[in-house]
C-alpha cells in the first residue's frame, strides 16, 4: 500500500506541472466548471421557488446531499474521466502493452495516470454547500464523519461501475464513446430517489445504486434514516470493487496488443 501510495504521490506531482504547462487550458476549464457550478445551483434554487417542497426536500435539505454530490463530481471528472476517458482507445489500438508490462497492477496504473486539476472551483460549491446545510440544519461536527465515508464510498461505487463498464471495449472495439454512458447517467443522483415510481425507486437504489451516492447519506445526517443505513453503500462500494478487479483480469484475456 506503501509503494502505491509513493506512486500517486509521483503522478499527482506530474498532474501539477501538467496545469502548469497548459495553463491557458487550465484557466479556461476552470472559468467553464465556474459557471456550470452557479448554473447547477441556481436551477435547483429556482426549482424549489416554484416547488418548495419537493417530496420532503426543501433547498436547506437539500444542500447536504448537493454538497455531497459536487465532491463526487469532483472525483468524476477530476480523477476518473481523465483516465476512464481513454481507454476504449487504448483497447481498440493495442495500447495497453505499456502497462500491462509495468511491474505493477495494471488497473491501479490505467486508473491514476491522469489527474485533472481544473475542478478546484467544484470543490469550493461543494464545501459552500456542505457548510451551509450544516449551518441552517444545525447539524453536529460529528456529521462531518458521515461526509466522508460517503463521499469515499460513492467515488468508490462510481468508479467501479464506470470501469466495468469501459471494459467492455474488450469484446466491443467499436464502442470507443462508451465511456460517456456512466457520468451522463450518474446526473440521475442529482435528484431524490423518492419523485420516482416504486419500480424505478427499486431500480436506482438496488441495480443501480444512483440513490445511494448522495441522497442516502444525506438523510443519515438528517436523522431521517438510521446510521445503519451506511452500511448498504459501504458495503456495496467493497463488493463492487472486488468486482472491477475481477472482471479487469478477465476481461484481458481479450486484449490483442499491437505487436500480435
Amino acid at each position: 500500500m506503501i509503494r502505491y501510495l509513493k506512486l500517486y504521490r509521483v503522478i499527482f506531482s506530474l498532474s501539477i506541472s501538467r496545469a502548469f504547462i497548459y495553463q491557458q487550458e487550465f484557466i479556461t476549464w476552470t472559468i467553464v466548471d465556474t459557471v456550470w457550478g452557479i448554473i447547477n445551483i441556481g436551477f435547483f434554487r429556482i426549482l424549489l421557488y416554484a416547488i418548495p417542497n419537493l417530496s420532503s426536500w426543501t433547498f436547506t435539505t437539500l444542500a447536504i446531499p448537493l454538497g455531497i454530490l459536487y465532491f463526487l463530481n469532483t472525483v468524476i471528472w477530476g480523477f476518473l474521466w481523465p483516465n476512464l476517458s481513454r481507454l476504449p482507445q487504448m483497447i481498440n489500438r493495442g495500447e495497453l502493452d505499456l502497462y500491462l508490462t509495468k511491474p505493477v497492477n495494471s488497473q491501479f496504473l490505467v486508473s491514476t495516470g491522469f489527474i485533472g486539476l481544473n475542478l478546484i472551483p467544484s470543490v469550493a460549491a461543494g464545501v459552500f454547500l456542505t457548510w451551509y446545510g450544516f449551518k441552517l440544519n444545525h447539524l453536529p461536527p460529528s456529521a462531518i464523519l458521515i461526509i466522508h465515508l460517503a463521499v469515499i464510498s460513492s467515488s468508490v461505487i462510481s468508479y467501479a461501475i464506470w470501469f466495468m463498464t469501459v471494459s467492455l471495449a474488450f469484446w466491443f472495439n467499436r464502442l470507443l464513446n462508451i465511456h460517456h454512458v456512466f457520468p451522463n447517467s450518474v446526473d440521475i443522483a442529482r435528484y431524490p430517489v423518492t419523485i420516482f415510481h416504486p419500480a424505478i425507486q427499486f431500480l436506482f437504489t438496488y441495480i443501480l445504486p444512483f440513490a445511494l451516492l448522495g441522497f442516502l447519506p444525506a438523510e443519515v445526517i438528517l436523522g431521517r434514516k438510521s446510521s445503519s443505513s451506511l452500511l448498504l453503500p459501504i458495503v456495496l462500494s467493497a463488493i463492487l470493487l472486488y468486482l472491477s478487479h475481477k472482471f479487469w483480469n478477465f476481461s484481458l484475456r481479450r486484449y490483442q496488443s499491437a505487436s500480435s
